[in-house]
Formats: C-alpha cells, structure tokens, sequence
C-alpha cells in the first residue's frame, strides 16, 4: 500500500494548530481538493480526543475518499494520524 509523508515547519503557537487539526468539519474551507470532510465519530475524555472521520479529496470527475483515524493526547500535546 502506498504512503506518503510530510514535514513541514508552520510557525504558529502549538495551541492553535491543534485547535486547526482538530476542526476536521472546515477542512473544506481551506485545504485545496478537499472537497467534503465527514465526522463519524468523536470520543472525549480527560486523556485524549478520538476522531474517525472520511475526507474526500480530488476535482471532479477525480475524487477518492480517505479515512481518517486522529488522536489527540492531551497530556502531551501530540496528535496521531492514521
């Protein structure tokens, strides 16, 4: 299976790109290709924040639709996508 990894330095505080990843229902808004983002589930507690969602990305008649599995451990700031 294909895979793809990207680095990049944004220079805003941790916080806010937190805050940015975590409100995947307006990646439309901002992201080029994404086309629609949907939350299947979302679970809190006082350690992490679990996502499951699907992004569909592409420019019609080309579009593919990807899951999306994100934890957010809130303990140590740090976010895990698969």
């Amino acid at each position: 299976m294909p895979k793809a990894s990207v680095k990049r330095l944004i220079e805003r505080d941790k916080k806010t790109l937190i805050n940015f990843v975590l409100d995947i229902e307006k990646y439309p808004e901002f992201i080029p290709f994404c086309i629609d983002s949907k939350v299947y589930e979302k679970k809190e507690d006082n350690y992490c924040t679990k996502i499951i969602a699907d992004l569909t990305i592409g420019k019609k008649p080309f579009t593919d639709t990807y899951k999306s599995d994100v934890t957010y451990y809130k303990k140590n700031d740090q976010i895990h996508v698969t």
